[in-house]
């Protein structure tokens, strides 16, 4: 299944389009479905891809920890799980705790940084609702540009996965689901 709501644009009739094709490719090595989804408004998809190339790629926060804090927020949306489970073990994040993360839990493994962070997606997964208790523990281990990296990182993963929902995205062709059935 490519898309079962929203069929992409044509590139090759839309100039602004095959640009942001071509630039999305030299930074990413190929154009995924979700940002293929986006292919109706260029500019937004532009904008939209470069936000994430900057979360993914040139925020300070380590890349263990970002995958750990993605898969947070991706635990439901087999889109966005399946292309960041294999991302996270690169990282070095074990498949224990990919797995407990797919539970909705913490994995006991983590170091006291990593589950602040954890933890801070999976509440700002909930329309941004972090508690007190939680955003004081991630003060603790992280500085403000950090946290900063990580809320626009949750940004961008909960509006792309909102996307996945609302456009139907499915995976590409080569994939296989990663996700184990959330309960």
């Amino acid at each position: 299944m490519n898309m079962s709501r929203l069929v992409p644009a044509d590139e090759q009739s839309r100039s602004e389009l095959a640009a942001a094709y071509a630039e999305i490719t030299r930074t990413r090595g190929y154009v995924s479905n979700i940002l293929k989804s986006l292919s109706h408004a260029p500019e937004g998809l532009r904008r939209f891809a470069a936000f994430g190339e900057y979360v993914r790629y040139q925020t300070r926060l380590p890349g263990r920890l970002r995958e750990l804090a993605i898969l947070a927020i991706a635990r439901g949306i087999q889109y966005a799980w399946t292309h960041h489970a294999p991302i996270a073990h690169r990282e070095g994040v074990t498949q224990q705790e990919i797995d407990a993360v797919n539970e909705g839990r913490i994995p006991s493994s983590l170091g006291a940084a990593e589950k602040a962070a954890v933890r801070y997606a999976q509440e700002f997964a909930n329309l941004g609702n972090v508690g007190d208790a939680t955003f004081a523990e991630v003060a603790k281990h992280f500085d403000e540009r950090q946290i900063t990296d990580l809320t626009l990182l949750c940004c961008y993963f909960v509006a792309l996965g909102s996307t996945i929902n609302a456009f139907g995205i499915g995976l590409e062709p080569d994939r296989k689901p990663l996700m184990k059935p959330v309960k």
